[in-house]
């Protein structure tokens, strides 16, 4: 076991963000009376990236964020609406997601038998909690630090900080950040000093080449499937032969 602690990330980490998030954009759209297309959606990407780009660097917050995506977004297109009616709508349908990163079961459950597993997410509350519920996730976690709960995210010194202080016996070099985003799960570690693990799910070798060099960092391990934890921790890839949960 090279780290005894391991803090994930919950958004297309452990949780198919992406898959939640479309198909609650479709739903809320519905309920709003609008109608779905491609091209409204990936508008919204667009702009909801843009948004947590400027909540990652402190520039508002998140509050500020959600409750205006909507409203900005149909401001675009000629409309005037509640945002954070929309918002509400949204997180409705965004609470209820489950869908899995594939293999997150098994592999966690693993690594819980020689390992400490925390969440450090950022989000509502209230829509983390009840995903990582309804997942059965909470299951394999000592804890769970969510942005919306401390009042601060990931990357900010603040965030890592109230980690690293409600974690037990804590030691940088014996922890390690797992996470998709550059920008904030591997920053934020980085800066804090505790070495990192970037998932680059579904990326090829020349777009994780692309991406490192134009973030500038440099993570201590990369993956593309959450199994390759094993490999990174220093331990045989296969389960026992008593482990009846397969992959």
């Amino acid at each position: 076991m090279k780290y005894r602690i391991l803090l994930f990330d919950v958004d297309n980490t452990l949780l198919d963000f992406d898959a939640n998030e479309e198909e609650s954009f479709r739903l809320m759209m519905e309920d709003m009376g609008e109608t779905w297309t491609k091209e409204i959606y990936q508008t919204y990407k667009q702009l909801n990236t843009r948004l947590w780009k400027r909540i990652e660097k402190g520039e508002i917050t998140v509050d500020e964020g959600v409750n205006r995506r909507f409203a900005d977004l149909m401001a675009l297109y000629g409309k005037a609406v509640d945002g954070p009616d929309w918002e509400r709508a949204y997180r409705r349908h965004l609470n209820q997601g489950v869908q899995e990163i594939p293999g997150v079961h098994p592999v966690l459950k693993r690594l819980k038998e020689s390992c400490e597993l925390y969440v450090i997410t950022n989000g509502i509350q209230q829509t983390q909690e009840s995903r990582i519920a309804r997942s059965g996730l909470d299951q394999y976690f000592k804890d769970m630090f969510i942005s919306g709960r401390i009042g601060a995210g990931k990357p900010s010194k603040e965030f890592f900080d109230y980690v690293k202080n409600h974690i037990q016996w804590f030691e940088p070099k014996e922890a390690l950040v797992i996470g998709d985003s550059l920008s904030s799960d591997i920053k934020g570690g980085i800066d804090a000093g505790i070495p990192t693990c970037w998932f680059a799910r579904g990326k090829d070798g020349p777009s994780r080449e692309r991406e490192l060099r134009d973030s500038g960092l440099c993570p201590d391990h990369v993956i593309g499937e959450l199994t390759e934890l094993f490999d990174v921790q220093g331990e045989p890839a296969a389960w026992s032969p008593g482990y009846a949960g397969g992959f």
